[in-house]
């Protein structure tokens, strides 16, 4: 028949004393523990936990999917033992009432074994087929779950208690570990953003054009710089306010975010004006990515601002490395001179390059 076993969190806690005193793996995995809730390297940290609660357990196989609320889904960020084809697919989205939405509900570990009576291993979306036991240890820090740890074996058997205990005394540092390194990268995501554009600060974006000036230099490529300028944006906010004007620059910041290629870097140079640096990318090129993508999409998220505005719009100035300049002040300055005459011609689509190009569209 199989069987079906559960720890509530408490039982785990409690149970967790007795294991202090038990295990004769007691000093290893404590010292796994420690070395992980120090580390910020989260997915080395995680295959750590991972291989240390294998060894415990002493099971063929294991993962540790992490929980991401605002998608709804659990994501594979370490693994051992599993096949090609089953962790092609790494997250998948969590059904309501499923084996995994209660186990993120529950925060209590599970054992299941194999059982005729469930469809569970034979069921793809959950375990890999040739899976017959499985213990599912849900990753809690301050009650809230970030993820679950699993360990899983070929044959139909039951974890010994200490093991079991063990396991969740690993679940409970790795969920630290986790706590810790997503504090950590939200710090330093907060560092080098722009808070209400959420774009990168100037800064970040000084740094980030010095390493492109060297990558370039080193490699023998060019790169485009483009400067973004909101048209009468003063009068705009004289008009209807500071928050009005916070609210179109957080516009333009989302949409730059979305229409700009994977490869390019955004920031909020000052004020009004947005930077963007498009490696490996010639002048003409840059033109096009603006002229057919990104002001349009600019456009349109200053459009969908309340109706009772008055339009803006804005303009844009583009140089590139290294015909326009091999520093960055003169790459900036290139890109300036050349929004200032796109502004002064009152050119038709307000995009200004360095140098004529022919490829203009």
């Amino acid at each position: 028949m199989g069987a079906w076993l559960r720890h509530t969190p408490k039982e785990g806690q409690r149970a967790a004393v007795g294991v202090l005193k038990s295990h004769s793996n007691l000093q290893d995995i404590l010292g796994t523990a420690r070395a992980v809730v120090s580390h910020l390297d989260l997915d080395r940290s995680l295959s750590v936990i991972l291989r240390k609660a294998m060894e415990v357990s002493g099971t063929t196989a294991g993962s540790i999917a992490l929980y991401h609320p605002t998608t709804n889904t659990l994501r594979i960020h370490a693994h051992k033992g599993l096949p090609p084809s089953f962790i092609t697919n790494r997250e998948w989205l969590i059904r309501p009432d499923s084996l995994m939405d209660r186990l993120l509900r529950s925060q209590g570990l599970t054992v299941i074994t194999d059982t005729p009576h469930r469809a569970f291993f034979t069921d793809p979306d959950n375990v890999e087929p040739r899976v017959k036991a499985l213990v599912c240890v849900p990753l809690v820090h301050q009650k809230e779950t970030l993820g679950i740890l699993f360990v899983d074996d070929g044959t139909v058997r039951m974890l010994a208690a200490k093991d079991l205990e063990a396991l969740e005394i690993l679940a409970s540092f790795a969920a630290i570990a986790i706590s810790h390194a997503w504090l950590h990268r939200e710090v330093a995501h907060r560092a080098v953003t722009d808070g209400l554009t959420g774009l990168f600060n100037r800064r970040y974006f000084e740094e980030l054009l010095n390493r492109e000036l060297q990558r370039a230099e080193r490699h023998g490529r060019e790169f485009s710089l483009a400067l973004v300028d909101v048209n009468d944006f003063k009068l705009y906010n004289d008009r209807y306010g500071h928050q009005a004007g916070d609210e179109a620059l957080a516009a333009l910041g989302a949409a730059l975010r979305t229409s700009l290629r994977s490869s390019d870097l955004a920031a909020r140079y000052g004020g009004d004006e947005m930077v963007i640096i498009l490696p490996e990318t010639r002048l003409e090129k840059a033109y096009q990515v603006f002229a057919k993508r990104v002001k349009n999409a600019m456009g349109e998220a200053l459009r969908s601002l309340p109706s009772d505005r008055s339009a803006i719009g804005v303009t844009v100035g583009i140089a590139s490395y290294p015909q326009d300049g091999t520093a960055s002040h003169d790459l900036v300055l290139a890109a300036d001179m050349a929004l200032l005459e796109a502004k002064k011609h009152k050119d038709i689509r307000m995009i200004g390059c360095s140098r004529p190009i022919a490829a203009r569209v």
